[in-house]
């Protein structure tokens, strides 16, 4: 016999309060979560540096299969609120490039998106969405979580962000333009 309160009673009723929504993080399971996450990561393109690149749904739905396909290796780590992405991780744990017996996690896209960026949600959801691949590593024995920040898009609040989250800066990243359309680089 399942017991209701009578709280729960009046929201399934219509009455009294709704339920408060809540952000939920979770793990990419099936193919319906790339289309899901498909505007969020067109936006991250558009928002980057990168954004004068030619956009390819078919590779980015390859890289991203590679989660569901492989979750012992990749991970695609989604934040929602209101059935919502809010936000995404994609990694992947490997070995070092001329290492053996060691795994590194390699986070190549931490995106929040910008109308969640400076709310509550969105501080909420990359502090979980982070937390999320730390667990994640540390059931796969990882040594390190490797954070590149190459996208251009608010340089200077990821790094506060990153810091307060105890990650150390281990390099920097530098580009050099060839300017081959004789584009200048934001």
């Amino acid at each position: 016999m399942v017991v209701i309160s009578k709280a729960m009673q009046n929201v399934q009723n219509g009455k009294g309060k709704q339920p408060v929504a809540s952000l939920h993080i979770r793990c990419a399971e099936s193919l319906e979560d790339l289309d899901y996450l498909r505007p969020a990561s067109v936006e991250l393109h558009n928002e980057s540096r990168f954004r004068d690149i030619p956009y390819s749904h078919k590779k980015r739905d390859n890289l991203f299969s590679q989660a569901i396909a492989n979750p012992e290796r990749y991970a695609l780590v989604i934040a929602e609120f209101n059935r919502d992405p809010v936000g995404f991780i994609f990694c992947s744990a490997g070995e070092y490039i001329v290492g053996t017996d060691e795994l590194l996690t390699t986070v190549f896209s931490f995106y929040v998106r910008k109308r969640y960026r400076q709310t509550m949600i969105g501080g909420k959801a990359a502090v979980r969405l982070l937390s999320t691949v730390i667990q994640w590593s540390k059931q796969r024995n990882v040594r390190e979580i490797l954070i590149h920040v190459t996208s251009g898009i608010d340089i200077e609040r990821t790094d506060k962000f990153l810091r307060r989250a105890n990650f150390k800066v281990t390099g920097a990243n530098y580009s050099f333009s060839l300017n081959r359309n004789n584009q200048s680089q934001t």
